[in-house]
């Protein structure tokens, strides 16, 4: 069975000279393009710089994306620092209350205790 697949591909794949008309076409459109090919070389040049351009216009706008990000990094840990450093001095501030609340009481405790003896002594 594989033989005759075999046998029969290869009487498929024979090569087959080409037609007469086919080579003069041929060499009728070779000839036809080689005065358009300035031309398509000239666009070809082109078609080279564009690419060339969006891809420095592509790493120019990657560039200012980055540098933005990372200017929104910055400010947020300014931010952070400043929540950190407010939180610091409310907790300052909560202790100190409480520290003079505790003097005020002994001052007003000891002023109204009774005196054991007269003034002056």
């Amino acid at each position: 069975m594989s033989e005759d697949l075999e046998s029969r591909l290869r009487a498929a794949l024979t090569p087959v000279a080409p037609r007469p008309e086919f080579t003069r076409n041929l060499i009728a459109r070779l000839t036809a393009d080689e005065g358009t090919e300035a031309d398509t070389r000239g666009r070809r040049r082109l078609r080279h710089k564009a690419p060339a351009w969006w891809l420095s216009a592509g790493i120019a706008a990657s560039l200012l994306i980055a540098a933005g990000v990372q200017h929104q990094l910055q400010e947020r840990r300014e931010t952070q620092r400043g929540l950190e450093a407010r939180r610091e001095v409310i907790e300052a501030l909560r202790m100190t209350s409480e520290k003079l609340n505790l003097a005020y009481e002994a001052i007003k405790s000891q002023s109204s205790l009774p005196a054991d003896d007269g003034p002056g002594v």
